[in-house]
């Protein structure tokens, strides 16, 4: 076979099962939503009450492990939560994006904020990744980021 595969065709042969592709470039794994209503962007934790599943990471969290991509499916249902890769996050509300800047869990549960250097080393492990697009500041804004943890 040769030329050209289409995005969906792509996502159709290697998306199947608990994992798969976003168009944005990331890479997803499927948990229970334990989020209430899923709200695209949501930095989460692993869940400390349900087995294979996601909470909304805690203000300042220092252990988020990936980022809610589908909106509104209802809590105990399975949802995809981006992993590795490009994700879009939702900003800190009042809170711009800089292409290249830091990404960590906010002071806000399941936001995130962007520094241009870290400023201290306890900031390291909310780290969620490192800014690709610039937004400017506005409610429920996502931006994307090149995700990866510490």
């Amino acid at each position: 076979m040769s030329g050209v595969v289409s995005y969906d065709l792509f996502s159709e042969k290697l998306g199947i099962g608990n994992c798969g592709f976003t168009p944005e470039g990331g890479i997803y794994e499927t948990f229970i939503n334990n989020t209430g209503i899923s709200i695209k962007g949501t930095i989460v934790i692993a869940s400390l009450s349900v087995n294979n599943a996601v909470d909304i990471a805690p203000a300042n969290s220092q252990m988020p492990i990936g980022v809610i991509y589908e909106d509104g499916i209802i809590n105990g249902s399975p949802v995809k939560v981006v992993v590795y890769g490009k994700a879009q996050v939702l900003l800190k509300n009042g809170e711009s994006a800089i292409n290249g800047y830091w990404s960590g869990v906010s002071d806000i549960p399941g936001r995130m904020y962007q520094l241009s250097t870290l400023l201290l080393d306890i900031d390291h492990n909310k780290e969620v990744g490192h800014s690709i697009e610039s937004k400017s500041s506005g409610t429920n804004v996502l931006s994307l980021i090149q995700m990866h943890f510490n």
